[in-house]
């Protein structure tokens, strides 16, 4: 048998456990046995146990259990937090995925980016074809230059049956113009499993695009915000035309060197042509005049011997504007040729920058000088040499090349 005190085994017949010192009590049965040990366990444990205080010595102390059995108080306010926080990031988790995965969000994110003025998420919307002044860059300094309204709120949502069968369309307001946004929903997911919808394109009745007329000149590069101009390789005349953004723009020149009466000018393709708005300066003026009285000598020299234009290449923009050109600024004579001797001094009365005589001349035709004067030599007649004199009366248009001004066409007046 067992000692019902401590649980060590007692031989059969002994009146004392040899552990704990109980006495042992005669076996009657087994059932009366085990109440015997349930009792007396019962009483030497109510006797070891300390009395609590408002608290019965006989009383048997509730019971705890459940989700929290063996947490102390602070752990289970600590795992009711933590419980509670996840519950929040949950229901936040699923409230975010909803509120992202709808086609009016993709719709509100184009209008706040919009007015954001994130030109980088806009630009690639609206599937432009690109060119040297109608892509992202472009778009992002001419929005920034011009004033732009901003956009209401999107409305409409509908379903359409058109060019964008199946996709969402709403529309957003800015002044007079509207902004149709298609939207579609994306084959990627939000937050792993959320439908995703995103702008596929957009419309902008405000966004146009203008053909602008830009000028050509060797060794000067015209650069719009900042974007040098390409010069088309088939490009025969002086000018070329080029399509940007409409609205509001700046041009700079590299290589000008004093050239035009400002470093800059803004124009609007609205209401004015780039080759209106700029102009040549004094400085420029004045080189351009100095130039072609350093050429009259040759050119005068050229008419009276009857030499041809051919020595007279060099100052004109090409051959083929010397061959046309070459003595045009001097008067017919009836006496020239080789015999002609004697030259005199070119003696010139105005060689001066002028008004162009029409106003459809831009800069990009150069600067316009005129020019009188005469030149004094002696030629044969007869057995005799006379004095004759050759008159100087035109006006040049004169063409800065590579640093140098130079002749392109020639008038006689």
């Amino acid at each position: 048998m067992f000692c019902p005190k401590c649980g060590s085994e007692v031989k059969d017949g002994d009146m004392f456990c040899g552990e704990c010192g109980m006495r042992m009590e005669p076996l009657e049965s087994e059932n009366q046995q085990t109440e015997s040990q349930k009792t007396a366990d019962q009483n030497e444990t109510q006797k070891s146990r300390p009395v609590q205080p408002n608290q019965a010595p006989n009383k048997a102390p509730a019971k705890s259990g459940g989700l929290f059995k063996g947490f102390s108080s602070k752990a289970k306010k600590i795992v009711i937090a933590e419980v509670a926080v996840l519950v929040v990031l949950i229901a936040a988790f699923f409230y975010i995925g909803n509120s992202k995965s709808s086609p009016e969000a993709a719709a509100n994110q184009f209008v706040k980016d919009y007015n954001n003025k994130k030109w980088s998420n806009i630009y690639d919307k609206f599937n432009l074809s690109e060119d040297t002044f109608i892509n992202e860059e472009a778009f992002e300094k001419t929005m920034d230059q011009n004033e732009t309204k901003t956009l209401s709120t999107p409305t409409g949502g509908y379903v359409n049956y058109g060019t964008y069968a199946g996709q969402y369309v709403y529309q957003a307001k800015k002044g007079s113009d509207e902004v149709e946004i298609h939207i579609a929903k994306s084959a990627k997911k939000n937050f792993l499993f959320f439908d995703k919808y995103e702008v596929t394109s957009a419309t902008d009745t405000g966004l146009a695009t203008e053909s602008v007329k830009l000028f050509t000149m060797p060794g000067v590069t015209l650069k719009i915000d900042g974007i040098a101009a390409k010069v088309p390789e088939d490009t025969s005349e002086n000018t070329y035309n080029v399509t940007m953004f409409a609205g509001k723009h700046k041009l700079t020149f590299s290589g000008a060197d004093g050239l035009f009466d400002q470093d800059s000018y803004t124009f609007n393709t609205n209401d004015d042509n780039p080759l209106n708005v700029v102009q040549y300066s004094g400085t420029a003026k004045t080189k351009a005049a100095k130039a072609l009285k350093s050429y009259m000598p040759e050119i005068t020299e050229a008419k009276i011997k009857d030499k041809g234009n051919a020595g007279l290449t060099s100052y004109f923009t090409s051959t083929e504007a010397a061959e046309n050109y070459g003595v045009r600024l001097c008067d017919s004579i009836w006496y020239y040729g080789s015999d002609a001797k004697s030259l005199g001094s070119v003696k010139l009365t105005k060689c001066q920058a002028t008004s162009s005589d029409s106003s459809y001349n831009t800069v990009a035709d150069g600067v316009f000088v005129a020019v009188s004067g005469s030149r004094d030599y002696k030629y044969k007649i007869w057995d005799r040499y006379e004095t004759q004199t050759l008159k100087i009366s035109g006006v040049a248009r004169m063409i800065r090349k590579n640093g140098k001004w130079l002749i392109d066409t020639a008038s006689y007046y």
